[in-house]
């Protein structure tokens, strides 16, 4: 069985490949050509049943070149993603064509560990202590603790589990937002349509929903009104989530009082956007899965779904295709 990788994704994944019996991998060069067993071959002499969006094809131009092989390769059965969500309207086609589309949770560790640690930064005034030893002023500052703390993770699934398990360790009561089915690493679980009338009383309101018609501006005018005063508002989910005008207002009305967002509806975040220079808002470049743990866990799952594949077996992450059209 033919598979199509990247050049630079294969030298990654190294002897885990190869370990994997009845799999001939198609490389896509830096170039945009193709070799099989180190030879070049043409586009249509090719017949890979699974390809893998790697990280570096997903960073990079070559993604265009890469995306158009992929959607005019009839043989293709399934592509394995490095990314998390399936909003844009490539995974549409893809799934329109019948193709099964499994999404990476690798990044949600990273994520996870941004969330808590941002939040952690903020209770623990870690730039006020910097500043502090900066003067050499022997002053010690009064902190707030996530102990005893209510915090809503808004699209519980792979990577607000993991913000719950973490929140929950430091003693928080997790309030997961999911529209069917319960989360196990939630303290309790409830539907959007309860969400409002809960959010008064949770000190972090978490959003990793994926993008879609009924998320798009959840984050609005109405949503940051009906949050507890003082909260802390944190978006690793789309930047489409949140009407950025409706936040910037209720920052200043301190509902919430802190924005922590990694996400924003325009990147990179525009230079005249009042977001940069707001002193309630912490931005990052949409950086936050960024971490030594991330690609080594994509290449485990790639493997570990590939080997899967291969034998027939269910595929870990499958995504309905029903939800990716819709979500288009």
């Amino acid at each position: 069985m033919e598979v199509l990788i990247s050049a630079d994704g294969a030298k990654v994944l190294g002897e885990g490949l190869t370990q994997i019996d009845a799999v001939t991998p198609i490389l896509f060069q830096r170039d945009g050509t193709l070799t099989r067993d180190g030879a070049p071959v043409p586009r249509e002499d090719i017949n890979p049943k699974g390809t893998w969006l790697s990280l570096d094809i997903l960073m990079s131009k070559r993604v265009f070149d890469y995306v158009d092989l992929v959607l005019n390769t009839p043989s293709i059965e399934w592509v394995q993603s490095t990314a998390a969500g399936f909003d844009h309207p490539l995974f549409a086609e893809l799934a329109k064509k019948g193709i099964r589309l499994t999404n990476s949770d690798a990044q949600s560790v990273a994520i996870a560990e941004y969330v808590l640690g941002s939040v952690l930064a903020e209770y623990q005034r870690t730039t006020e202590r910097q500043l502090k030893q900066s003067e050499k002023k022997w002053e010690g500052l009064s902190v707030r603790e996530i102990a005893n703390t209510r915090w809503m993770i808004v699209g519980i699934g792979n990577i607000g589990n993991e913000t719950a398990i973490r929140a929950r360790a430091f003693g928080a009561h997790v309030i997961g937002v999911k529209r069917t089915g319960a989360s196990a690493h939630a303290d309790e679980t409830i539907r959007p349509a309860d969400m409002m009338s809960r959010l008064g009383e949770c000190d972090v309101v978490v959003f990793t929903s994926p993008l879609n018609d009924q998320t798009r501006h959840m984050g609005n005018a109405a949503y940051f009104a009906a949050m507890k005063e003082g909260a802390t508002f944190v978006n690793i989910g789309r930047g489409g989530l949140v009407d950025e005008t409706a936040l910037l207002e209720a920052l200043d009305k301190s509902r919430p009082a802190l924005a922590i967002l990694d996400v924003f509806e325009t990147e990179p975040l525009p230079t005249e956007s009042a977001l940069w220079a707001h002193p309630n808002v912490r931005i990052t470049p949409h950086a936050s899965s960024r971490s030594n743990g991330t690609p080594i866990r994509a290449q485990q799952l790639f493997l570990k779904n590939l080997a899967a594949f291969a034998k027939g077996d269910p595929l870990h992450n499958e995504v309905p295709a029903a939800q990716i059209i819709g979500a288009a």
